[in-house]
């Protein structure tokens, strides 16, 4: 006998909106063959019987702030990112939060993450949380060379990509994560080619790749011997005592996109049939669910090709230079991670929690472009979920950074920029894989490095047990967006200019 909504409510589903779609999902269960106890259970897994509709609750949970804003630019940015981090809290699966000192606001929609913002959830994978970008993260290779930095920079523009789309046919990388017998998972489904064709790219926005210098005092080599890092002390050690380093900067590129997109349409979906008025950066997916699972389950695989692809990046340079590592750390800093029955969720957070080892975790927080690289042992700060910051973050939009530069047709000055970029960077190579600059991705569209840096001791949020001095950098440069508006406005300049000198010929004639 086919199922009926009076076997589903005798079974504890509640009546109301989402029994019509708890129905619909069992009929199709049965037609599959399953028997009617197997429909039951494997409906109870999809499709919680929670006996009311989730709801917003009347007052925020609390956060805590481990940022001191200073001047009006940050006062105000603060006060935005201040705001959307209540409108999130109050999404009930969200126990509490915490903005750390590189806070500032991700976007205008409602309950919208800030970046430097980081929230303890029970029991659900919120999409919105950790944005497209998943697993956005810093790897590091520490290596000897003595190759001028120019030289290394010719290299490392050879073997990356950035800027839109993957790599050309007949370029492309292999690796054993593409092999994983993963490609069954709902959220990753048809997504092999894609995870080919992005392997050894790098995207555009703050995404970098530079090389500097390092050099460990004896101090730092002692920390990192305390934290039970003893074999990296050990290979830091060795040799001349001062290490090349080259740092890369990004996420899971168009692969994480089409997972972020798939978890999204599943947490509307769930939201809608068991919560009301969740915004849409904030629906969720319960993580005890059979999708939640499988949405957990492509969350790890994103990591692991997230890696992957920092190595390949790196094999690749160190095989043109004829080097071998002597030694590299990598983290994560926008994505979940899972802690005894919570999620951690962190938009641009770096993790500074103790692993299983007992170990404090090994972070890298770039400040900007000019700036160190700091090399950093998680404080473990409970008070402010045990994150740190991820980068200097910004109190500007990059249109409004570049306002002041452009005249009324929306045009900069080539040569001004470039002058700006070059005051900004002194004895820096600073380079544009599109060829050119990006000034919203110079210091000027940051906080000020010192500041943040100090913030991070101030709070207890991690020890800096290394510095990366910048040699030089390669960045994408000017986005896409911004490419295509200068490429119309000169296609349009072009087409008046054409019709002025046809108007002089007729007048002439």
């Amino acid at each position: 006998m086919e199922l009926k909504a009076r076997d589903l409510i005798a079974a504890g589903w509640p009546e109301g909106p989402r029994l019509g779609t708890a129905l619909r999902r069992g009929r199709e269960l049965e037609a599959s063959g399953l028997t009617r106890d197997a429909v039951l259970a494997q409906l109870a897994s999809e499709l919680p019987k929670l006996p009311v509709l989730a709801a917003l609750r009347s007052a925020p949970a609390s956060f805590a702030e481990a940022i001191r804003p200073e001047g009006p630019a940050e006062l105000a940015n603060v006060a935005k990112a201040r705001a959307k981090m209540q409108e999130l809290l109050a999404v009930p699966v969200i126990r509490r939060g915490a903005l750390m000192p590189d806070t500032c606001p991700a976007g205008n929609e409602p309950a919208t993450i800030p970046v430097g913002g980081a929230i303890e959830v029970e029991n659900a994978l919120i999409p919105g949380a950790h944005s497209a970008d998943i697993c956005c993260s810093m790897f590091c290779t520490f290596f000897e060379s003595t190759h001028p930095t120019a030289f290394m920079l010719d290299q490392l523009q050879a073997v990356t990509h950035f800027g839109p789309g993957g790599r050309p046919r007949g370029q492309q990388h292999q690796a054993a994560v593409l092999d994983e017998p993963i490609w069954d998972n709902r959220f990753l489904s048809g997504l092999r080619s894609r995870a080919q064709d992005f392997l050894g790219t790098q995207g555009d926005g703050n995404h970098f790749a530079s090389v500097g210098r390092i050099a460990f005092s004896p101090g730092q080599i002692r920390a990192l011997e305390s934290a039970g890092y003893g074999e990296l002390a050990r290979q830091l050690s060795r040799g001349p005592g001062e290490f090349s380093v080259l740092v890369t900067h990004h996420g899971s590129r168009g692969l994480g996109a089409d997972v972020y997109k798939r978890g999204q349409i599943a947490a509307r979906a769930f939201c809608a049939a068991n919560a009301r008025d969740i915004p849409d950066a904030a629906v969720w997916l319960p993580a005890d669910s059979a999708v939640g699972a499988d949405y957990w389950e492509a969350l790890q695989y994103v990591s692991r090709w997230t890696r992957a692809n920092h190595e390949v990046v790196h094999e690749s340079f160190l095989r043109r230079l004829g080097l071998r590592a002597s030694a590299q750390v990598g983290n994560e800093h926008n994505f979940v991670w899972r802690r005894g029955d919570t999620y951690l969720h962190g938009k641009g957070a770096t993790p500074a929690w103790k692993d299983a080892e007992g170990r404090p975790l090994l972070g890298l927080i770039p400040l900007n472009m000019a700036r160190e690289i700091l090399l950093v042992l998680g404080g473990g700060n409970d008070t402010y979920l045990s994150f740190a910051p991820h980068g200097a973050g910004r109190n500007l939009s990059r249109t409004a950074l570049m306002r002041p530069y452009r005249n009324e047709d929306g045009e900069t000055d080539p040569a001004q920029i470039r002058q700006l970029l070059a005051d900004l960077t002194p004895g820096l190579d600073i380079r544009w894989f599109t060829g050119t600059p990006d000034l919203s991705e110079s210091p000027l569209g940051y906080k000020d490095a010192s500041a943040v840096k100090a913030q991070i001791g101030e709070f207890g949020l991690a020890q800096v047990v290394g510095e990366v001095q910048p040699r030089g950098c390669l960045m994408a440069g000017e986005p896409g967006e911004q490419r295509w508006m200068r490429a119309r406005r000169e296609k349009r300049a072009a087409h008046k200019s054409s019709r002025r000198e046809g108007q002089d010929q007729v007048g002439e004639g």
